[in-house]
């Protein structure tokens, strides 16, 4: 499959290559579409007020914005990896908690398809709060606080569900929060984990 990878390193280059996949730099002859981590989301593509904790590059955000409708027009699958799936899951409808405790440090995350529990790299202090329309794949229950907006009405509570990765069938949108990029030893099993989700939701 031939990736097209937005916004980043060479260290997603290696993941896909590694998985079997081969990069472009040409969105025409992409047949899929990587989504790469940095900066919060803007929260004016969701409709809320932003968090004093929020740093967002409304420029990224505008022409990945443009890329993802151009994408979703082709039918092209997509994957976000941290920044890039709570890009994907905005996009596709859902909205942020802005700012989550417990999310800096490496964690367990159980599949809710399989029960499968798999060690994940975690470096967001945001998190993805999906849509009516996203698959629930993977969640983990590190009971951290979680604030949010409601438009312009601050919202804070304490988490019973850690919202890890979502899909969108919709918009062929795979939203993975943790850095299966992340090559260390005790990430093996997250390498593994992110290779079986695009088979199984994207068959890539």
């Amino acid at each position: 499959m031939k990736f097209l990878v937005v916004n980043g390193n060479t260290q997603y280059w290696s993941l896909l290559l590694s998985l079997g996949h081969t990069i472009t730099p040409n969105e025409e002859e992409a047949q899929a579409v990587l989504f790469t981590g940095g900066e919060d989301v803007t929260p004016k593509l969701y409709g809320d007020k932003a968090h004093h904790f929020t740093g967002n590059n409304e420029y990224r955000d505008a022409k990945e914005t443009a890329l993802f409708h151009r994408c979703y027009e082709r039918k092209l699958p997509m994957v976000g990896i941290c920044r890039g799936g709570q890009f994907l899951n905005v996009m596709s409808g859902g909205r942020m908690y802005q700012h989550v405790s417990k999310h800096t440090q490496p964690h367990e995350i159980t599949d809710v398809e399989t029960g499968e529990k798999t060690w994940v790299s975690s470096t967001h202090h945001q998190m993805m709060m999906p849509s009516p329309e996203a698959i629930l794949v993977a969640f983990s229950t590190l009971g951290g606080h979680r604030e949010w907006f409601d438009g312009e009405v601050a919202r804070r509570d304490v988490s019973k569900e850690d919202i890890e990765v979502v899909f969108y069938p919709k918009t062929k949108a795979l939203c993975f929060q943790p850095h299966p990029e992340f090559n260390a030893p005790e990430y093996e099993g997250m390498r593994s984990y992110f290779k079986s989700l695009l088979n199984r939701f994207l068959e890539i």
